[in-house]
């Protein structure tokens, strides 16, 4: 099977190991992750903040209903795990945590950190993709995705105990997300 980015159509949501476990609805895939996000954190966040994140999910999540799916996502899309040949693009690797889900969810490492660090790459980069297929419309639902990714990576930090050291600006970056999203 020649794996190209977001066209190979898979019939469900979920880990890819275990496809009799997928689900046709994208929002309980992405529910169940998020409340495991949010179990992580519940314990150090503060409670208004926690409670601002499920306020958020719990009013945004029928966006997913409307996404560009199911199909097989990499989930660590980013100029890194290109292969350019030529300006060319000749390869996608490390896709060790691929998975069942909808290709908006790519592009939330894209808009939470690479274009926030090199904001000069989205327009080629997006061209880029656009030649292989079309964009998926991901702006609506981008800050529910940020919101589940910051989750999670304060989540990992926790767990691993990094979060006040060799993984303190992963989770500061995330922290000052999440303030950021609900102080407007």
């Amino acid at each position: 099977m020649k794996l190209v980015i977001h066209l190979n159509q898979v019939t469900g949501y979920g880990d890819l190991l275990q496809p009799e476990n997928f689900n046709l609805d994208p929002r309980i895939h992405f529910s169940l992750k998020f409340e495991e996000n949010i179990a992580e954190c519940s314990n150090h966040l503060p409670t208004k903040l926690i409670e601002q994140c499920r306020h958020y999910y719990d009013t945004h999540l029928d966006l997913l209903t409307s996404v560009d799916g199911p199909c097989i996502i990499h989930r660590d899309f980013r100029p890194g795990n290109l292969i350019i040949d030529n300006g060319k693009l000749s390869g996608i690797i490390d896709w060790s945590a691929a998975r069942a889900s909808f290709a908006q969810e790519d592009f939330c490492s894209m808009e939470h950190a690479e274009w926030l660090a090199h904001p000069t790459s989205k327009k080629p980069f997006l061209a880029g993709y656009a030649s292989i297929r079309p964009v998926p419309d991901y702006n609506a639902i981008m800050p529910l995705l940020l919101l589940n990714r910051a989750l999670a990576t304060i989540g990992f930090t926790l767990k691993r105990g990094t979060w006040n050291n060799s993984n303190a600006h992963l989770y500061q970056f995330n922290r000052q997300f999440l303030e950021t999203l609900f102080s407007s």
